[in-house]
């Protein structure tokens, strides 16, 4: 005689399902560079547009040989060199930017467990609004007039970059003025392919392995998967503080709740305003 045994097919009514209590979160990338370049100080609201003042370098004169010889009305003002070079200006524009999620009644009343909701879409908005301020940043790579270039980063290629950064922010630069540099992930295992990485990881006490910070170089080493690709070439930005300016009118937050019927609109905004404020402070490692 056959026997029929219950199974999942013929008996669906007797199945549960259980749904995990907790909420997982898809991945944004978090803050790497926005938290470290300069805020101008005085600027905690700016309106429409933050102007950023810069004075010229001065240069000097030779005074004791100088052609006709020393006379009289040598050292007399309408004989004198004067510096003619102007100030200038740089400016970081407003601009605002907002992420928004409309929530319906039935939809959180038969979630259930609604606040957990509420609390994980305002998480995912800040973060968005986080990343957009990376992104403006990062954008300003392709801007810096120092350029080192290769198919990917190496020891050399660091010490090259240094090298130019020195060069050119003369006394910004010295063996403890903070500097970063910021890599995209496909660079990640070119990095720790440096010897000098290697040794921090084996040896250091801030690059340790076991707390995956680097400081070799005297950098600060972070990666980004917002470091800008254009055209297929990756600006992986090498910085001092000032080398660019972030200020802000409006800093990153979620409004409050607004109620469109039987909705519930979360919106986050944000209003900021970003540019290159020393060129000199900053060289671009473009790999490919």
């Amino acid at each position: 005689m056959a026997i029929s045994a219950y199974n999942a097919v013929t008996n669906t009514d007797s199945l549960k399902t259980i749904w995990d209590s907790e909420l997982g979160f898809d991945p944004v990338e978090e803050t790497k560079i926005a938290d470290w370049v300069e805020t101008p100080i005085g600027a905690e609201k700016f309106g429409t547009a933050l102007k950023l003042r810069k004075l010229p370098v001065m240069t000097i004169q030779r005074y004791d040989t100088v052609t006709p010889p020393i006379s009289q009305t040598s050292g007399q003002r309408a004989s004198l060199t004067y510096n003619t070079a102007t100030a200038a200006t740089v400016t970081a524009n407003a601009v605002g930017r907002y992420s928004a999620v409309a929530l319906d009644k039935t939809y959180l009343n038969q979630v259930v467990d609604d606040a957990k909701f509420r609390a994980g879409y305002k998480r995912q908005l800040t973060a968005v609004l986080n990343e957009g301020v990376d992104i403006a940043l990062f954008a300003l790579g392709s801007s810096l007039s120092s350029t080192v270039s290769q198919a990917d980063i190496d020891d050399a290629m660091v010490r090259t970059a240094l090298g130019t950064l020195a060069t050119n922010a003369k006394n910004k630069f010295n063996e403890t003025s903070a500097k970063l540099l910021v890599v995209h992930p496909n660079e990640l295992k070119n990095v720790w392919n440096i010897p000098a990485i290697k040794e921090y990881q084996i040896r250091g006490t801030i690059g340790s392995a076991v707390n995956a910070q680097m400081n070799a170089y005297g950098l600060i080493w972070r990666e980004s998967g917002n470091v800008l690709n254009s055209a297929g070439s990756y600006y992986n930005p090498l910085l001092l503080k000032d080398a660019w300016a972030l200020a802000w009118n409006e800093k990153p937050h979620i409004l409050d709740v607004q109620m469109d019927g039987l909705q519930e609109h979360y919106i986050g905004y944000e209003e900021f305003g970003v540019a290159e404020w020393f060129d000199a402070s900053g060289v671009a490692l473009v790999t490919t």
